[in-house]
């Protein structure tokens, strides 16, 4: 009996002792993580340390920039579009007492602008006694780019070949085909004549300073075909608006020869009245646009005088001889390299003949040859 109570006791112990080691091994047995979680968090640490705002500086300091632009060339936009619209609100009563049609189709709206760009605007305007058609181009300062106008600003400080960026009006006015008189004259700011004067074919070519009376000379440089001319054309009336325009003209050039040198000149064209100037910095009436309506019927009624017109002929007789001495020249050029051409396929041709064949060729190039210079001397004599 004895002995069963021992076992007992034994067995009892040896369950307390077995169980006490499980739990000492389970508190002590280390987890097992997956490498692959472990992967990932060291991954996601890696990208947090990454992606800290001080890195993406420069970033963010383009992408303001990019939007600040944005904004200011849509600002920019909308601003030159409310001038344009500005300008036109306080001429189109004139211009509507005009012109039949002013804009880009018939109504009885507002007359429409055509957009070519965010700082160039188009008008038209067509349907008046001695007048064919009319454009009109705005082109305004490029307040949408402020990059442009900086710089244009600071080009225009250094050369004079780069005009400061302004809000100007540009008009080219073709006149009735059917107007006998033709002629040049132009009225050019000074400080625009020498750049103008250059680049115009026809005040280059036939236009002579002038002076006038009415017109400020510290101001203004004339030209004209005859000083006579250009007392007919600016009368009165025309130096009154200009002198009262307070130096934004820039220039007004009517012209029947064209402003860019042609590759062949024949006669006159119709006259075109070419008005540059600087957009009025009110919104009323600009009195230079009044010139549309004044010149076109003033040179309509215009009869020139024997000794104008004798000196305007010589002027085309001596554009006529010098296109065609340009073009004989041209003629004589083309001639020439077509005969070079001819003689070397001909070279290219006996090249690949037999000897014997090349020799027959000589012997008829050398009676040809001979041939020629008998003539030649037969002549002379």
């Amino acid at each position: 009996m004895s002995n069963v109570l021992n076992f007992m006791n034994f067995a009892a112990a040896f369950s307390i002792v077995s169980a006490a080691t499980e739990e000492d091994k389970t508190k002590k047995a280390p987890i097992d993580v997956p490498a692959n979680h472990v992967m990932i968090r060291s991954a996601l640490l890696l990208i947090y340390s990454a992606l800290r705002i001080m890195d993406f500086q420069m970033e963010i300091v383009l992408v303001s920039v990019f939007i600040l632009y944005f904004l200011v060339w849509l600002r920019g936009k909308k601003a030159n579009l409310n001038k344009a619209k500005a300008w036109l609100n306080g001429q189109s009563d004139y211009l509507r007492s005009q012109f039949a049609l002013v804009g880009d189709r018939k109504s009885n709206d507002q007359s429409i602008l055509m957009m070519d760009g965010p700082a160039d605007y188009l008008l038209y305007t067509t349907g008046r006694r001695n007048v064919q058609f009319g454009h009109w181009w705005l082109k305004l300062k490029p307040r949408n780019d402020i990059l442009t106008f900086f710089s244009t600003q600071v080009l225009s400080m250094l050369t004079s070949a780069t005009r400061p960026a302004a809000d100007r009006v540009e008009l080219k006015l073709h006149l009735d085909k059917g107007l006998s008189e033709k002629f040049v004259v132009g009225v050019v700011k000074k400080d625009l004549a020498a750049d103008l004067f250059k680049k115009r074919f026809d005040l280059s070519r036939v236009g002579k300073i002038a002076s006038s009376k009415a017109i400020s000379s510290s101001e203004y440089t004339i030209y004209a075909e005859t000083q006579k001319l250009a007392d007919l054309i600016l009368t009165p009336k025309v130096t009154d608006i200009i002198n009262n325009s307070n130096g934004r003209l820039e220039s007004l050039i009517i012209s029947s020869l064209p402003d860019e040198e042609p590759e062949l000149f024949e006669t006159d064209s119709y006259i075109t009245i070419s008005l540059n100037m600087l957009m009025s910095p009110t919104n009323e009436f600009d009195p230079l646009v009044e010139l549309v309506g004044d010149l076109p019927d003033a040179i309509s009624q215009l009869r020139l005088s024997g000794d104008i017109k004798s000196k305007i002929n010589k002027n085309r007789e001596e554009l006529g001889k010098e296109y065609a001495k340009k073009i004989a020249a041209d003629r004589a050029e083309e001639l020439a390299k077509k005969k070079a051409e001819a003689k070397r396929a001909e070279e290219e041709r006996v090249k690949k003949l037999s000897p014997a064949e090349q020799r027959k060729w000589e012997e008829k190039e050398r009676a040809r040859n001979m041939k020629k210079l008998q003539k030649k001397q037969g002549k002379k004599m």
